[in-house]
Parts: structure tokens; C-alpha cells; sequence
């Protein structure tokens, strides 16, 4: 089990964070539950819901409809409280871990070349979730320059870190390549238009 973190959310921060508008299916919401009951047992979706429902928002995560569609800003604070409830060091590994919970994409991915894929990115990005934009780049000769942006997606920093996590996991399973690594050299939240990450890998 994980040390719980002394640094929660407070219920003013989740309220603006509430504020930003965006939906989600609801299968990233399952995907956090399939995680949570992984790391912290079914007691923790327990406690994610009962502290959820303290900050005034109420998730009972066995009721979520895989294709539903929900508030991306509640998937967000649901991620977030649970890295705070669990002391969890940051959102990286969740992301890392969430393609694998992801039947779809990993067959997905197995069937087409990285260059198909990335160009379907934009559109992929569409059917799960309805806010930002996403776009993909990918040169095989370069071997260092798959540049993911983020575009018009802003809610909370923490999110930086889940997505690092889930784009490189993508790579790995996407590209034949050694020591893949992910660096976000553009971030909303440090003045930059957009988020930018580049995997490079050898």
C-alpha cells in the first residue's frame, strides 16, 4: 500500500478545477479504477470515492458506462485525489500503465505501422475525449523525434506527467527501438502555447 499524502487537494482548488469545461468516456475513468484496485486493493476505490464525495463530488465507479461520456475535469480530479490519497509520487506511472488496460489500443497497435498510426492520432484523440487537439510526427531515419502536441488542454499540471507516461508507453509498444525516453520541452503551464513531447529512443 501506498503512504498516504499529506498535500490534498482542497475543495476550492477542485471546484475551479470543475469549472473547466471538456468531456470523457468513460472508460478512463475505469481505467483509474482497474488501477487504483491494483496498487491500493479494493479499498482504495473505497476511499477515492469517499474523499471524491468530501470534495463534494460523488463517483461510485461500479455505476461508470465504459462509453458514456463525463466530465473530463471529473477524470482529472479523480486522478489527482487519488495520487494525493495514496501518496503516489506523481501521475507518470498510472499513465504508463493505462494503455495495457487498454484491449482496444494494444490490438490496435499491433496490426499497423507507426507512421499509420500517428496519423490517426488527431482522430483517436476525438473518440476519447472531446477538448484539445493532438497531433503526432514520426521519422524513422531520425530515430529521436516522435513529437507528440498538446494543444488547447489545460487542467491541471499533474496531468503533464500522466501523459508523458501514456505516450511513451504507446511508443514502446508502437516503435522497435532501445532505452526510449520522453521529455516534455513545451508546457501550458510555463507559458508555452501548447504541450510538446518528443520520445527519442536509439
Amino acid at each position: 500500500m501506498s503512504k498516504k499524502s499529506k498535500n490534498m487537494i482542497s475543495k476550492e482548488e477542485a471546484e475551479k478545477l470543475m469549472e473547466i469545461k471538456g468531456m470523457t468516456q468513460g472508460s478512463e475513468l475505469l481505467n483509474l479504477a482497474r488501477y487504483v484496485e491494483q496498487k491500493e486493493g479494493k479499498e482504495g476505490i473505497e476511499k477515492l470515492e469517499k474523499k471524491l464525495k468530501e470534495l463534494g463530488y460523488s463517483i461510485n465507479f461500479n455505476e461508470i458506462k465504459f462509453t458514456q461520456w463525463y466530465p473530463e475535469s471529473l477524470n482529472v480530479l479523480a486522478m489527482v485525489v487519488a495520487k494525493d490519497l495514496f501518496g503516489w509520487k506523481d501521475l507518470f506511472d498510472f499513465g504508463y500503465h493505462s494503455p495495457v488496460f487498454s484491449i482496444g489500443v494494444k490490438i490496435f497497435i499491433k496490426f499497423i505501422s507507426p507512421s499509420l498510426f500517428l496519423a490517426q492520432v488527431p482522430k483517436l484523440w476525438k473518440k476519447f475525449v472531446d477538448v484539445g487537439k493532438l497531433e503526432a510526427f514520426f521519422s524513422e531515419k531520425e530515430k529521436n523525434c516522435v513529437i507528440v502536441l498538446l494543444k488547447d488542454y489545460k487542467f491541471h499540471p499533474e496531468m503533464c506527467n500522466y501523459y508523458a507516461g501514456y505516450f511513451l508507453r504507446i511508443a514502446e509498444l508502437l516503435i522497435k527501438g532501445k532505452n526510449m525516453t520522453i521529455r516534455e520541452e513545451k508546457c501550458i503551464f510555463k507559458g508555452d502555447p501548447y504541450h510538446q513531447y518528443v520520445i527519442r529512443w536509439e
